[in-house]
């Protein structure tokens, strides 16, 4: 039943000519921008107060942020489900915007 929904997939991308998803430790890229970009269920993460309910608001607020700040923006990532970039963040916090940003670019074609 998962390969025929897979082969599906990739004809309904090939069709659009649109990139096929790509497939990496966290899963596909549709699934992980599906949890960042319209996270259901999940609390927004709070800075002052101003709620950033998804990963387009982080993007758009980033320079409010600081470097101190990064680590709780990679526990808020990470709870919203993508991994690879809360570690990315947590290895790096002093690139913390540019990968984000970086990510959100990557994600972005795959958000609905």
């Amino acid at each position: 039943m998962v390969k025929r929904q897979v082969i599906k997939m990739e004809r309904r991308w090939m069709s659009k000519g649109e990139p096929k998803p790509i497939i990496g430790k966290g899963g596909e890229l549709v699934g992980i921008a599906a949890k960042l970009f319209s996270p259901m269920g999940k609390n927004p993460y709070y800075r002052g107060e101003k709620a950033i309910k998804n990963f387009k608001e982080l993007k758009e607020n980033l320079n409010e942020f600081t470097e101190k700040e990064a680590q709780w923006v990679a526990s808020w990532i990470e709870y919203l489900g993508d991994v690879r970039t809360a570690t990315k963040i947590r290895q790096t916090p002093s690139k913390f915007r540019d990968i984000i940003i970086t990510r959100f670019n990557e994600l972005k074609p795959y958000a609905h």
